[in-house]
């Protein structure tokens, strides 16, 4: 192939790359559909009142668990709790600026996750063996009040795809079920416990995508996708005995609660119901 030739070929494919998107661009104007995902203006009809609700999955860890058993001489003993994965839900009532901020009021529910796991040190450092959590299942609820800033918004770009960041404050009432603990070495190898629940402060702090998924001219309505971690504080178990036994724990089992958690949720504005 001659030079002349590989010139003009290259200068074909220049224009169709250069001159294509402008053509779709202009007929997805003309046609009112919005066009590309963030290169194309959308009706901004999100402006006002809107109603939330979403589901997802999450990702708790359980970290800083201690218990302090019911002899004056026990040490303090450590665990090491394992993962568990969960159900996720909310709803929530907010207000976009359609400035780049939008901010709502909600109510989360985290579905029942299971927390267990070997003791792992005691302090003052005592030789073992200790005893190990068997079972500590733990469920939670929160209201927060969140905000959402979307940068192209904020610079006027009206797209049908924003990004966002997100976070949260408020707070967390988490409940701990029975709870039990097995020691093979002890007189009394298992032994349960009354469960309890604890109020403590709760944030977050995540991303996600806000997408437009009615046409121009429909009711308005937005798909969100999200990731945020949790921290929704401690929690604590009882000391009453619930199968036998009368000594009780100087001090439950108590931990920290975080959840990484991936949702997708619906987003309907107000204003043009």
């Amino acid at each position: 192939m001659t030079p002349m030739r590989k010139s003009t070929i290259s200068a074909e494919l220049l224009a169709t790359l250069l001159l294509t998107p402008a053509a779709a661009t202009a007929q997805s104007s003309g046609s009112g559909e919005g066009g590309s995902l963030f290169g194309v203006s959308a009706e901004p009809v999100s402006f006002g009142p809107y109603i939330r609700a979403e589901i997802g999955v999450t990702r708790s860890s359980f970290d800083d668990a201690t218990f302090l058993p019911p002899g004056a001489a026990d040490p303090r003993i450590f665990f090491d709790l394992g993962d568990d994965t969960g159900g996720f839900a909310s709803v929530a009532v907010g207000y976009d600026w359609q400035n780049g901020w939008r901010g709502d009021v909600g109510l989360f529910v985290l579905g029942s996750r299971d927390a267990s796991g070997p003791w792992v040190s005691t302090a003052p450092p005592t030789p073992g063996p200790h005893a190990d959590i068997d079972r500590a299942r733990v469920t939670s609820r929160a209201v927060m009040a969140s905000v959402y800033y979307s940068p192209f918004q904020a610079q006027g770009r009206d797209r049908r795809v924003q990004p966002y960041v997100t976070a949260g404050l408020g707070v967390t009432r988490n409940k701990m079920d029975n709870w039990r603990r097995s020691n093979p070495a002890s007189a009394q190898p298992i032994r349960t416990f009354a469960g309890a629940s604890e109020t403590d402060l709760a944030f977050h702090v995540g991303f996600g995508l806000a997408a437009r998924i009615s046409k121009p001219g429909q009711r308005p309505i937005f798909l969100d996708m999200s990731y945020r971690h949790f921290d929704f504080g401690s929690v604590s178990g009882g000391t009453q005995p619930i199968d036998f036994g009368a000594s009780e724990p100087r001090e439950g089992l108590n931990f920290d609660v975080e959840d990484d958690v991936l949702s997708i949720g619906i987003r309907i504005p107000l204003q043009r119901l």
